[in-house]
C-alpha cells in the first residue's frame, strides 16, 4: 500500500493520536522455559501511566511488536489505566535465546516471568492481537489468579484459518528452516514473498522476524486453544471478543467458532439478534453483551481493528473493568 493510499485509509477513521513511548528493558528469568544456555535474557516493553490503579497488558500478533497498540494505548491511558505493551521473544527488541523452543507453555512462562520481573502479581485485563490471543487464553487458564479478564482481538480459532492453510505446509517450512544451511537459505528467500502477499510490510521487520514468525505460528496448538476457550467459558471470565467482518487473514467462520465456544454467538446468530436494531456507531455491524462479556463485529478495519476502532474498543474495555458486577466477580 502506498503512503498516499495509507493516509487516505487513516483519514476514513477517527484515530487517536498514536503514542510511541521509550522502549524499556527488563532481565527476565528463564525458569520453566526449557532454556539451559542462559539464566536470564533481555525483554523489551513499553509502559504508560505507571501509577494507574488498573493494569492492562497488551501482546502483539506475529509478525508484530508493541507498535501494534500505538493507537489503542492512548485512550486507555486517558481512562486511567496502566498500559504495558510486551514484545515476545524474537520480536521488537526482545531477545530470543537460541535454545528457546516456541511452545504454548514456554510462551506462558515467558509472560509470567516478565510480569514477575516487574513485581506484578495481578493483571486486570490481558489484551492480545492475532496470534497472542492463544497466549493470553492459555495464561488465564493456567494462572487464573494472575489474569482476570481478556481482550481477544482478531485471534485464531479452533482450526487453521485460510492464511495459514494448509497448516502442514506452515510446519514443514518451519522445520526446513532448521534442517540444514541450504534449506534455511532457500526457505529464507521464499518466505518474504509469502508475507508480502499477505499484506505485511516486510521492510519494517527486525532481523530474524520472518523466521521467528514462521516458527511461532507453527507452534499453534488448536486443540489446546479450543480447550482453553471452553475453560474460559466455564469460568465465566469476562471477555471482549472483537474482529472486523472484512478481515482478509481470518475468515468469519473462525470468529463464529470462537464465539460459540466461549458461550457467545456465531456471526449468523448475531445477524438474527441484531435484525432491525439500530446501532449508534456506523462502524459497528453487531454488538452484544452476554453476562460480563462483549462481542463486537466491526464493518471494516480488517485485521487491525485495534487501530481503526481504538476509541470504541477502549471504551468497551473501560466499561468491563469499571463494571461493579465484574469487579465483584473478579
Amino acid at each position: 500500500m502506498s503512503s498516499n493510499t495509507h493516509q487516505q485509509e487513516n483519514n476514513k477513521y477517527d484515530l487517536p493520536t498514536p503514542s510511541d513511548p521509550e522502549v524499556k528493558y527488563t532481565q527476565i528469568s528463564t525458569k520453566n522455559m526449557g532454556i539451559t544456555s542462559v539464566r536470564h535474557f533481555k525483554a523489551s516493553y513499553t509502559e504508560e501511566n505507571p501509577t494507574g490503579s488498573r493494569i492492562i497488558i497488551a501482546m502483539h500478533g506475529c509478525p508484530g511488536n508493541h507498535y501494534d497498540f500505538r493507537y489503542l494505548a492512548p485512550p486507555l491511558v486517558q481512562k486511567g489505566f496502566r498500559v504495558i505493551r510486551i514484545n515476545l521473544p524474537g520480536f521488537g527488541e526482545t531477545e530470543k535465546p537460541d535454545d528457546l523452543q516456541y511452545s504454548p507453555m514456554n510462551l506462558v512462562h515467558f509472560v509470567v516471568n516478565f510480569l514477575s520481573s516487574l513485581n506484578i502479581d495481578k493483571v486486570d485485563m490481558a489484551i492480545a492481537h492475532s496470534f497472542s490471543c492463544t497466549v493470553i487464553s492459555n495464561l488465564l487458564v493456567t494462572h487464573p489468579n494472575l489474569v482476570l479478564s481478556l481482550g481477544l482481538i482478531s485471534g485464531p480459532g479452533l482450526r487453521p484459518h485460510h492464511s495459514i492453510s494448509p497448516f502442514s505446509v506452515v510446519k514443514l517450512l518451519s522445520y526446513l528452516l532448521h534442517f540444514c544451511w541450504l534449506t534455511k537459505v532457500i526457505i529464507g528467500m521464499i518466505l518474504p514473498y509469502f508475507y508480502r502477499m499477505l499484506g505485511f510490510k516486510v521492510s519494517r521487520f527486525v532481523k530474524g522476524e520472518i523466521e521467528h514468525t514462521q516458527d511461532i505460528v507453527a507452534s499453534l496448538d488448536f486443540a489446546l486453544h479450543t480447550k482453553n476457550l471452553q475453560c474460559i467459558r466455564d469460568r465465566n471470565a469476562p471477555v471482549i471478543l472483537a474482529y472486523g467482518k472484512n478481515d482478509a487473514l481470518i475468515e468469519n467462520a473462525i470468529f463464529s467458532g470462537i464465539g460459540q465456544t466461549l458461550g457467545l454467538k456465531t456471526m449468523k446468530e448475531l445477524a438474527e439478534i441484531s435484525d432491525g436494531q439500530v446501532v449508534e456507531n456506523d462502524a459497528v455491524l453487531y454488538e452484544l453483551r452476554t453476562h460480563q462479556s462483549r462481542q463486537i463485529v466491526f464493518r471494516n478495519g480488517g485485521h487491525y481493528v485495534q487501530k481503526f476502532h481504538a476509541k470504541y474498543i477502549a471504551e468497551m474495555i473501560s466499561q468491563i473493568l469499571n463494571s461493579s458486577n465484574v469487579t465483584a466477580s473478579l
